[in-house]
């Protein structure tokens, strides 16, 4: 394949291997970007490898100049652009030693009163970080953005309206200045300064039939030059101090979410000219300003209210644990089984065993009316009540008639509580119990092999002093099942908004009723758990199970 004389073809071979390495290094240097280097020069080296290699292996000088000239070619513009282009500007250096003059930066022209509303702004949201926390920290704010838009639009009054959206009205939260009613006055209200000031600094209106609340309601501002024209706006008399000017109506809007959250309002008194267009949108412009300071001041007590309520939860949830029973004793001839699911922030549920005497254990289920550290509250007094009379031979109806009477007219918040008391007496093997409210008592006959309701109806323990509980008894036998539970049992849902109900219960305690209490217990939990899914528990779920052997 190669000539004779194959020592002449190593030059080609070098430069073959010359050019290679090249391609590599040039390859790096454009990989690490230490240089700029053109996809040119690469094809280029291509060329020259390929002419080097076919030259050796195919004799003939002629090809190898015609593929030398090809890379010439290729490379000869990118060359010719270097050498004529715009030549790069070079780059000066400056002595450490010399001052390095700032360059001027030329800003267009600013308005003095853009500057002021710019100032202005920033004071409302400096007011906002310096009233976190602070008690009177929201109606300062109020009052200085009030008292700003006055001033900047020379009005002769001014007032801040504040949305509440539960009572489906517009509250006065800040006044100043001369501000004549815009709606109708009581008629029997005296036409007197002082008495029409007064009323309006407190003033509550709904959100129509009046220029506050349909200006609210449209969220669209207003300026309002002639309020004889405008029929949601009233006039009240002919006294001076009533008779209406020019307005200005800015609803307050919590970005983001659409919703207006309240109003500035301001007005001129009808000898000092017409509001201009410029005035309406200074006020605007600090609007925009107030509702960034309103919502930072409002987002931070969300924050810290969100925080106080997770703090009594945790508070009311720690008690709540420690009112359940830790260990018990060994019980006669009843097995006892307890499921308990606690949900953040209700804590309504517990439950208690309390091995009286020989002749009576006492099994208690609550369920209390409210959330948090109010029904814990509720919940250990009557549990308190329950341990110290559930000792003597008093009967369940009484024992619950007693804590009725204890628990009503003691506290100053609803405090309604359904109970169970079941008291056993395993000697003579009799159920003797009373409930109050909706908690129930049922029982699995082991001879029937069917589930019957033995509680009826009643009022929750806290309704009314005078209301009696009355006794329920009945004798029980070996494999009798007694079930009392709390309503979060029966009404939990599923994805499907589904609830659980009482004959899903029953039939799975009907199916597994050769189990223990215990097992029982623990397969309803978990059946519960089944049904729901992954969907949030809404109510405590508390359940006893009471086997007798």
């Amino acid at each position: 394949m190669f000539s004779s004389d194959a020592v002449a073809y190593i030059p080609l071979f070098g430069v073959a291997i010359v050019c290679a390495a090249l391609f590599v290094l040039l390859g790096i240097v454009k990989t690490r970007k230490t240089a700029k280097v053109t996809s040119l020069i690469f094809l280029s080296l291509i060329v020259l490898i390929t002419g080097c290699v076919y030259t050796a292996l195919h004799p003939g000088m002629m090809r190898f100049v015609l593929l030398l000239l090809l890379a010439a070619v290729i490379i000869l513009p990118y060359v010719i652009m270097l050498a004529f282009g715009k030549p790069k500007e070079e780059q000066s250096y400056i002595p450490v030693t010399e001052e390095i003059k700032k360059p001027e930066v030329v800003i267009e022209d600013i308005k003095p009163d853009q500057v002021s509303l710019l100032e202005k702004g920033a004071e409302f949201n400096t007011l906002a970080a310096n009233g976190f926390g602070k008690k009177d920290g929201l109606q300062t704010l109020l009052d200085t953005i009030n008292k700003t838009c006055v001033e900047v639009s020379k009005a002769d009054g001014g007032a801040i309206l504040m949305v509440d959206d539960f009572e489906d009205s517009i509250n006065v939260k800040s006044f100043t200045g001369d501000f004549p009613p815009p709606y109708e006055l009581p008629a029997d209200m005296p036409h007197k300064p002082l008495r029409v000031s007064t009323s309006f600094k407190f003033a509550s209106f709904p959100l129509r039939d009046n220029i506050f609340g349909e200006i609210a309601s449209s969220g669209k501002a207003e300026i309002i030059n002639d309020p004889k024209s405008d029929s949601r706006i009233f006039e009240n008399g002919p006294e001076p101090f009533l008779k209406l000017g020019r307005f200005i109506f800015a609803p307050i809007h919590l970005k983001g979410k659409g919703t207006v959250i309240g109003l500035i309002a301001l007005s001129r008194n009808p000898d000092n000219g017409e509001f201009t267009q410029k005035e309406f949108d200074w006020i605007l412009t600090l609007t925009d300003f107030a509702e960034s300071a309103l919502k930072s001041m409002t987002s931070f007590q969300e924050y810290k209210e969100k925080q106080e309520l997770t703090k009594e939860s945790d508070i009311a949830t720690g008690l709540q644990n420690l009112l359940l029973p830790k260990k018990l004793p060994p019980l006669q001839k009843v097995q006892f089984g307890a499921m308990t699911e606690h949900t953040e922030g209700v804590c309504s549920d517990t439950y208690d065993v309390i091995p009286a005497r020989s002749d009576r254990i006492s099994f208690v289920l609550m369920d209390v009316a409210g959330k948090g550290t109010n029904s814990v509250l509720v919940m250990s007094m009557i549990r308190a009540m329950f341990r110290l009379v559930v000792n003597t031979t008093q009967t369940a109806g009484t024992i619950l008639s007693w804590a009725n009477r204890g628990i009503c007219g003691e506290i100053n918040f609803e405090h309604f509580a359904s109970a169970s008391l079941i008291n056993y007496n395993p000697v003579a093997k009799q159920i003797q119990f009373a409930t109050a409210g909706t908690t129930p008592v049922l029982l699995y006959s082991a001879a029937k092999g069917n589930i019957e309701r033995k509680s009826i109806s009643c009022e929750p323990i806290g309704v009314e002093k005078t209301t009696t509980y009355k006794d329920i008894q009945f004798t029980v036998s070996p494999g009798d099942i007694i079930i009392t539970y709390s309503d979060g049992v029966v009404e939990a849902l599923n994805a499907e908004g589904k609830q659980y109900s009482l004959e899903r219960l029953s039939n799975l305690i009907k199916t597994n009723s050769k189990m223990s209490g215990k097992d029982i217990a623990a397969l309803v939990k978990t059946d519960i758990k089944k049904f729901i899914g992954s969907e949030a528990l809404h109510d405590d779920q508390t359940l006893l199970v009471l086997k007798i052997q």
